[in-house]
């Protein structure tokens, strides 16, 4: 047995690993363009298959180059991303293979699988990046389970498909055949490292076989044919057309284009030469032909306005709820004579009326078959087919009275929605205005608070300033408080010094006069002394 070690750096090991992506992106990329070639009907899954595997080998690439440059986080989520990428590949290869037998295979799970898988991948590396110096990735727990699973999916698919198909595709089976063959291969030759050589091997033998199995061409089983299964091929354009009117009909968005597709349908089902629609209100002396179907031109004739009195018996049979149906040329003479004049057609032929069941407060219906082409007999083999559809009719004729209802509510409403939307614009105007208005008076009202701002600023300097020569003020009368005590003081005291000098200047006056009057008294005294004198001498 070959040594895994021998070709084990050629595949894992960079930069010669490089045949091995260049051989997968090769190999995909040829698939996807055969598939695109092909003639397949359903081809759609593998052709998005063969893209998310394109794009997967693509950044497993550019993975592997990167922790070649030395990205240590990506070398080491390198193995784990390998395995992660490339079972979510063989999940979008196996759901293709599915898909492209059974076009109602569910989209859904392989996408819920990738996203869960990618999920366990985040989970996985967060549990690896801790230990993924001290060990190897090949055969840990982790990639124990991702093999397991890996190998459960190949197995269930390949008995599933098996058992659903058995289709003898060489390349289906040989594809499954080999994954599960590398897979199992290497549980069985262990090999050290972290990445899985025999598994890649395995990927380089059957990716080639993706160009093949894309370039088929799917082809079922033909059953044996019987005598009824040959007279439906005949009939087999008819019914298609029949069932593709029929399925028109729930397509159309308006009560006209649905009557349209119903009365094209009916016409088909009865191969009537015209088959129209009889709407009638009792209240009412008017009734009306619509959207009648004409088979041989294949088109709609216009609306025909239909007077009740002109048309006596057929609108009392319609009124009784009673079907007509009349092949000779003798029957409703008066009738068929009026519908050539207001249909336009030189002659009616065979005529039908099958009335459908009234609804309450609501218009009245019936189905108008004619055959002015073919001249075709009307039976009971028609009647008993419209009396399968009868229930189905009544719906849909409901259903086109509600289209146009709802027509005219949402007519109404986009009226009132333009309305709104003319209110709105007027409004957003004002509002613009009223923004640019508001912008100006914002702009004034920052410049006046600037402005105040500024006089604020200026009077409390201003206050300030007064404050200070007020203290100045306070600080001068306080002075000139006691200026004023100190001259009040003058003042007592001069007042006291004006009475004592008054009193002095009395004492002074009375001293005066006592001076006075003591000098006049010493003059009569000295006087008296000289006259004494005087006396004594003339006496001595």
């Amino acid at each position: 047995m070959i040594n895994i070690l021998e070709f084990d750096p050629v595949i894992t090991v960079f930069p010669y690993a490089l045949l091995y992506y260049a051989l997968l992106l090769v190999s995909s990329g040829l698939a996807l363009l055969a598939v695109n070639q092909s003639t397949r009907v359903i081809k759609g899954a593998l052709q998005t298959a063969l893209v998310i595997i394109f794009i997967s080998q693509l950044a497993l690439l550019t993975l592997n180059l990167l922790a070649y440059q030395g990205f240590q986080l990506t070398k080491v989520l390198f193995p784990l991303a390998h395995r992660v990428l490339n079972l979510v590949c063989l999940l979008w290869l196996i759901w293709a293979l599915f898909h492209s037998r059974e076009k109602t295979f569910s989209n859904w799970i392989p996408i819920s699988l990738t996203v869960i898988l990618l999920l366990v991948g985040v989970v996985f590396s967060l549990w690896w990046l801790p230990i993924a110096s001290s060990q190897e990735f090949n055969h840990t727990w982790m990639d124990y389970a991702l093999v397991g699973f890996t190998l459960a999916v190949i197995l269930v698919s390949t008995i599933i498909y098996y058992i659903r198909y058995r289709y003898h595709i060489v390349e289906t089976w040989l594809v499954l055949a080999i994954a599960a063959a590398g897979f199992i291969l290497y549980l069985l030759l262990p090999s050290p490292g972290s990445m899985p050589a025999i598994v890649m091997l395995s990927q380089v033998i059957y990716y080639p076989l993706l160009v093949s199995l894309a370039a088929q061409r799917i082809r079922k089983p033909e059953p044996d044919l019987d005598l009824s299964q040959v007279n439906l091929e005949q009939n087999g354009q008819l019914r298609a057309n029949i069932l593709d009117s029929f399925l028109e009909i729930s397509l159309q968005p308006s009560q006209n284009k649905l009557e349209k597709a119903l009365t094209h349908s009916l016409s088909l089902y009865l191969m009537a030469d015209l088959l129209g629609l009889v709407q009638y209100d009792p209240g009412t002396s008017q009734a009306a032909l619509i959207n009648t179907y004409d088979l041989i031109r294949e088109d709609h004739i216009e609306k025909v306005e239909l007077a009740i009195d002109q048309m006596p018996e057929l609108f009392r049979k319609l009124v009784q709820h009673e079907t007509i149906v009349s092949n000779l040329d003798s029957e409703l003479i008066f009738e068929k004579n009026y519908l050539m004049q207001t249909s336009g057609y030189n002659q009616i032929g065979n005529m039908l009326l099958y009335p459908l069941d009234e609804t309450p407060n609501q218009l009245k219906w019936a189905i108008l078959g004619l055959s002015p082409y073919t001249n075709r007999q009307w039976g009971l083999e028609d009647i008993q087919r419209l009396d399968c559809l009868r229930d189905n009719l009544i719906k849909v004729l409901e259903k086109a009275s509600r289209l146009e209802l709802e027509a005219r509510q949402i007519g109404d409403l986009q009226t009132e929605l333009l309305q709104k939307e003319t209110t709105l614009s007027h409004l957003s105007a004002i509002y613009a205005e009223s923004q640019a208005e508001l912008q100006v008076l914002s702009n004034d009202l920052f410049q006046t608070q600037a402005n105040w701002t500024d006089e604020v600023n200026l009077w409390i300097q201003r206050q300030k300033e007064l404050e200070t020569e007020l203290d100045k003020l306070q600080k001068t009368i306080e002075e000139n408080q006691e200026r004023m005590a100190e001259v009040d003081a003058l003042r007592y005291q001069k007042e006291q010094l004006e009475e004592t000098i008054l009193r002095n200047s009395e004492q002074s006056a009375q001293i005066k006069t006592a001076i006075d009057q003591a000098s006049l008294l010493l003059q009569k005294l000295t006087n008296q002394d000289e006259t004494s004198g005087q006396a004594e001498e003339s006496t001595g």
